[in-house]
């Protein structure tokens, strides 16, 4: 490969991707001299049309006015400088937007594998250090605790939704090529999400799996392979210590009901509780704001009754766990709008590719948990599924 700036882009990016699996919380000065490096290169390779084109793209349109009114509002409300960070990141996503133009049509391949192996090397990397600590400590609970943090190379949420985009991308591949080393990929994936007991990945990797089932098998085994994975899923869910824990909480014997169980032991049951509590006291059209919107949420973690789990909750500072809750609150009904308009407009365009859909799919069900726009990481993950999605290839599919 000849050393042009062309190729040192796709490089630089294909870095980025693969960080991916690693940055956490720590790092970041890995993608952010990508980040700079990119900025300084871009301008030497787009070209004027292509970037008009590029930006001029609807998803990006109303990407930049959800921006936009984000911005005006907190400088007209005096909101800037409290919600300057998430503010930084949501630009990050547009900047990478843009970076992308220079990117070379088939280049979003080159990506893409960058992720894949990126992911691969942190699950190789995971069952090493799962395999040292069940040898030292010969049990195996990924079900809560510090372990969890200490085995894997970044948080469990983002490694399993980095596994779940792997899983689509190998499948596309595999659907390609029919190469054995994306169906090992695949299997690896899938496999390792119920490993590490990660919830909201596995749902999300159910749903590619009964997606491929319902447009590649014949109409009369759809509902027997269906049947098939509820089954083997339930009882891989009963049998495996770890995911009851997690899913049913099974090692709870104080309480009967599996609702009082999920409110004690589940976060996000009194954060969203509160939530709909702080909606009430918001200015549904404008919102509070990013920084007042979790002042709010900190303030409420006050009244609840338990010691511990107050503490808990306000050392931790949670936030809302939802993005479009949070959307709502912090920039009303206004913002949140803004926002659905532009998710419209990315699935009018996923809609025509089934790898593009599952991705977009993927990034929404992650968004009812967590708020991706809080982490640098959450945003350069939406960001590429964006880059994905807008890539030249899946205009030139529209249009034969």
């Amino acid at each position: 490969m000849k050393v042009t700036l062309d190729n040192i882009y796709t490089v630089l990016f294909s870095v980025l991707c693969f960080s991916l699996a690693f940055i956490g919380d720590r790092f970041y000065a890995i993608p952010n001299g990508i980040n700079i490096s990119l900025v300084l290169i871009f301008p030497f390779l787009v070209n004027k049309q292509k970037f008009i084109n590029h930006i001029v793209k609807k998803p990006i349109v109303w990407f930049a006015v959800f921006l936009s009114f984000i911005l005006v509002k907190s400088v007209l409300l005096g909101h800037f400088l409290e919600d300057i960070s998430v503010i930084k990141k949501l630009s990050q996503a547009l900047l990478l937007l843009i970076l992308s133009c220079g990117l070379k049509p088939k280049s979003t391949e080159t990506l893409k594998s960058g992720i894949v192996l990126g992911t691969f090397i942190a699950v190789i990397y995971s069952l090493i250090k799962i395999g040292i600590i069940v040898i030292q400590t010969t049990t195996f609970n990924f079900a809560k605790g510090p372990i969890i943090n200490e085995t894997l190379p970044v948080q469990r949420l983002y490694l399993g939704l980095l596994c779940t985009i792997s899983l689509i991308l190998v499948i596309e591949k595999f659907f390609k090529n029919r190469q054995k080393l994306n169906l090992f990929l695949a299997v690896l994936f899938t496999l390792f999400v119920f490993l590490i007991a990660a919830r909201i990945a596995i749902i999300s990797v159910l749903i590619v799996i009964i997606y491929y089932v319902f447009i590649m098998i014949k109409a009369k085994y759809k509902y027997i392979f269906l049947l098939l994975i509820i089954s083997t899923t339930s009882m891989v869910v009963l049998l495996n210590n770890n995911l009851s824990k997690r899913i049913l909480h099974l090692d709870d014997t104080f309480r009967e009901s599996y609702v009082d169980k999920i409110a004690m032991h589940e976060p996000r049951f009194l954060i969203w509780k509160y939530s709909y509590e702080a909606l009430q006291s918001t200015n549904l059209f404008l919102g509070n704001g990013f920084n007042r919107t979790e002042e709010k949420l900190v303030s409420s973690y006050k009244k609840i009754p338990q010691l511990k789990k107050r503490a808990w909750f306000i050392n931790k500072r949670f936030n809302t766990h939802n993005q479009y809750i949070d959307i709502a609150l912090s920039q009303g009904f206004i913002g949140l709008s803004l926002f659905l308009i532009f998710l419209f407009q990315l699935f009018v365009i996923a809609k025509k590719s089934h790898s593009d859909l599952l991705l977009l799919l993927s990034a929404l069900i992650y968004m009812l948990v967590y708020n991706n726009f809080h982490r640098v990481i959450g945003v350069y993950i939406f960001s590429l599924i964006f880059i994905f999605i807008l890539e030249k290839s899946n205009y030139q599919k529209l249009k034969k």
